[in-house]
């Protein structure tokens, strides 16, 4: 047996980083899957060598390294090169996952952070999909602070699923919409209730 994994997803400014920082003062093991994408990256790395051959050099920095925004812009509004690069990235971010997952005793729970978690074959191997959820009035604001005007941020949401397919795939749906305690007392009360079924997992009888 192995740890009980949760995919942790919904759309950009909803607040899956918030609840996955809730999720690790609960005791859970995190791992954000857009950090293992950027460690995959690094000069030096098989996954900067397969994106500097696949897209060119244009997608570099001054520092060499790749310019994720330079980058983003390649392959943002282009199925094909946005699949090019899933192709180089997404099977080394799934080896990482995995390993995490064999190193940690059984009865633990290791949360995943991902924005694509649902278009990813793997969303089958968790035990549970969370979904945060947002106003898009809320996310729009949170994007804004970030430094996206306005026209960009609709333009990423628009090209991100809609609060119906995220609901339609989730066994937890976490509200996010400004309310700090709301979401941390949801947060507890799901994470609490993943705790139980993985515990009665891993005793004795508990299946497989």
């Amino acid at each position: 047996m192995t740890a009980y994994a949760i995919g942790l997803t919904g759309p950009i400014g909803a607040g899956k980083s918030t609840v996955a920082q809730m999720l690790r003062e609960l005791g859970a093991k995190v791992l954000d899957a857009d950090a293992l994408v950027h460690q995959e990256q690094v000069r030096g790395t098989l996954g900067y060598t397969a994106i500097v051959q696949q897209f060119g050099t244009k997608v570099l920095g001054e520092d060499k390294e790749i310019d994720r925004k330079r980058l983003a812009e390649e392959v943002f509004g282009d199925p094909l090169k946005l699949a090019q690069l899933e192709r180089i990235i997404h099977p080394r971010v799934v080896a990482r996952v995995l390993e995490a997952r064999a190193m940690l005793p059984d009865g633990a729970i290791l949360v995943v952070e991902a924005i694509k978690l649902l278009e990813s074959a793997m969303r089958r191997s968790y035990d549970e999909i969370w979904v945060v959820l947002a106003p898009r009035d809320v996310m729009i604001a949170r994007l804004k602070e970030r430094g996206m005007s306005a026209l960009e941020a609709e333009a990423r949401l628009r090209h991100q699923r809609g609060d119906a397919d995220f609901r339609s795939a989730a066994d937890v749906v976490i509200e996010n919409g400004g309310d700090r305690e709301a979401t941390r007392t949801q947060v507890r009360a799901a994470y609490e209730a993943a705790k139980a079924k993985a515990g009665a997992r891993s005793s004795p009888g508990g299946g497989t």
